[in-house]
């Protein structure tokens, strides 16, 4: 009797002191769920458009993918899934003697790249001339642009509004019409830009 009162007194007895304290321990420093770093967590924060490298800026300035009410704001209406370049720049074109002077008309809001483009992955503004099917080897006179700032090391060139571009024809061209090709990549003024469009119209003798 005394043997099984010395085994329960000095063996048991601190056997389940020690199991007690160390389950205590281990509740402690057991991680819980509200404390185990998450990286998909709701309540990080994302980045804002104000704090987006020039890398990321230039990543989304030159993508051609179609651009969403949501991103563009009140600038697209709900069919923009549809929308290209072509929506909002219009093409028109005169022949003067050796000359055909080129007319750009950009909706408010919007520009389209200078030519040569500000950074290598712009599009840049491209007037071409074809005659009986055959491309003209024109001089285009270029203007400068206006310098617009986009969120990039740098300001950018554009042209915005009415844009007037003047091509000087080969001595001998043809007489008959020719076809005027613009190709043109519209982007709003916070600096996402649409698929590229090349625009057409006919010059008659």
């Amino acid at each position: 009797m005394a043997d099984r009162k010395d085994l329960i007194t000095h063996w048991l007895i601190p056997l389940l002191g020690a199991i007690v304290v160390g389950g205590y321990f281990l509740y402690w420093q057991w991680p819980s769920q509200s404390n185990v770093f998450d990286p998909g967590a709701s309540d990080s924060v994302p980045a804002s458009a104000d704090a987006l490298s020039s890398t990321e800026i230039a990543d989304l300035y030159s993508q051609e993918s179609t651009a969403t009410d949501a991103v563009v704001g009140d600038q697209l209406p709900s069919r923009s899934k549809r929308l290209s370049s072509a929506s909002f720049v219009q093409l028109h074109a005169s022949r003067e003697a050796g000359h055909v002077r080129v007319e750009l008309i950009i909706d408010d809001q919007w520009h389209i790249n200078a030519n040569p483009a500000s950074y290598d992955f712009l599009i840049p503004t491209e007037v071409h001339i074809t005659a009986d099917g055959t491309q003209l080897p024109i001089t285009m006179d270029y203007p400068v642009g206006d310098q617009i700032s986009v969120g990039l090391d740098e300001p950018i060139h554009v042209y915005s509004g009415r844009t007037d571009l003047v091509a000087s024809l080969p001595e001998r061209s043809s007489d008959g019409p020719l076809e005027i090709k613009a190709q043109v990549q519209a982007c709003n003024d916070s600096g996402l830009c649409l698929p590229p469009s090349m625009l057409s119209t006919e010059v008659l003798p």
